[in-house]
């Protein structure tokens, strides 16, 4: 889901101590994909196998969300195998994600937003988000339906949490709904969303598919303050490359994708099927530490998001300047982006084009 879409200084040098161990994609370790397919040509399949081994990066651990979830389950289902791709998925981080793969030492990765290609971008990363999920913000404000916010212009006088840094969507938010901000009390809080039922804040900065959830299973039901119901537009969950990567090996950006979207497709087809992929996300991280019930409700509402929001004939992963660029305005508005970046310059459309014919995915060649 979105993150704070904010590289700092920390974040990088993070970064360099994780490329230590990161073998550079394509390099000194040699490819484990298969030498031929039945699905696609041997061309493309030794195409394929010659970008090497490639680590893929969550932006979350194994969270039960779209662009980590359906690349895990395309390795764990063999269709990277399928296409000649020899995948390694590692968990991840939205922050350091960019430096890694715009070092060579991934191939791809999860990010949580366009802004966060955008920020990394400005940053100097040679990174290119080739799908974009969501087209809807990911993110909303909750507050206790039965506590004293009834209209955000409520929250004057009030204190609102938020997670490391507040998101411009969210304040656009406020700003439309007439909210004298000056008057709001911003405090920035930890990942745990029960602070709202202590009464701590009076409402949270939250994930939709995550914070009323939890709270939810609680017992605490919450009114859900949307940004898109007040005209803010963003979006949500991208995966990137480095151009330089996609400019030397287009195919396995290509199959890369197609697998995963198979994937994407074949847990959406079914409870039983999303309830073995997240048994696959739940070993990967450990035993005990993996609420499968929660991550059931997380994939399906971001299903519901994604699909609800997907402009008409436009296929899953679909990236336009008109969808990213009225987020781009809101981060530039706001301070993160300190101009308009070139948003052609972020995003390459042409990846998700090549494995579509309209809205179907196409498998194989």
């Amino acid at each position: 889901m979105a993150s704070k879409a904010r590289l700092s200084v920390a974040a990088v040098l993070g970064a360099g101590v994780l490329l230590t161990s990161l073998t550079a994609c394509g390099e000194e370790e040699k490819s484990a994909a298969p030498t031929s397919s039945s699905v696609i040509s041997d061309e493309r399949c030794a195409a394929n196998g010659e970008a090497g081994k490639l680590t893929y990066l969550t932006s979350y651990q194994y969270a039960a969300t779209a662009s980590i979830l359906d690349v895990l389950a395309a390795e764990e289902l063999g269709y990277f195998d399928d296409l000649c791709l020899d995948v390694e998925v590692q968990p991840g981080d939205t922050a350091q994600n960019p430096q890694l793969v715009s070092a060579g030492r991934a191939a791809f990765a999860a990010l949580g937003g366009p802004a966060d290609v955008l920020s990394a971008v400005a940053a100097g990363a040679d990174v290119v988000s080739v799908a974009t999920y969501g087209n809807v913000p990911a993110i909303e404000y909750i507050s206790l339906a039965d506590g004293p916010i009834k209209d955000l212009k409520d929250l004057e006088g009030k204190t609102v949490g938020y997670k490391g840094n507040q998101d411009p969507p969210l304040l656009s938010m406020l700003e439309k709904a007439g909210v004298d901000t000056d008057k709001v009390e911003f405090v920035s809080v930890g990942y745990d969303p029960s602070i709202l039922a202590q009464g701590k804040v009076h409402a949270l900065e939250a994930y939709k598919s995550n914070e009323p959830k939890v709270l939810a299973k609680a017992g605490h039901e919450v009114t859900e303050w949307k940004p898109e119901e007040y005209g803010v537009q963003s979006s949500f969950n991208n995966l990137v490359t480095s151009s330089k990567f996609a400019e030397k090996n287009p195919t396995a950006v290509e199959d890369f994708l197609r697998a995963t979207f198979k994937a994407y497709e074949w847990l959406s087809a079914s409870d039983e099927n999303l309830t073995k992929g997240l048994g696959w996300a739940e070993k990967a991280t450990g035993p005990g530490s993996y609420d499968v019930e929660l991550a059931k409700v997380r994939w399906q509402t971001e299903v519901e998001l994604i699909s609800s929001s997907q402009p008409e004939g436009t296929p899953l992963g679909f990236q336009s300047e008109e969808q990213w660029k009225p987020e781009a305005e809101v981060y530039v508005e706001h301070g993160v982006l300190k101009e308009m970046p070139d948003l052609s310059e972020a995003f390459d459309a042409s990846y998700v084009e090549a494995i579509f014919e309209g809205t179907e995915l196409v498998w194989g060649e």
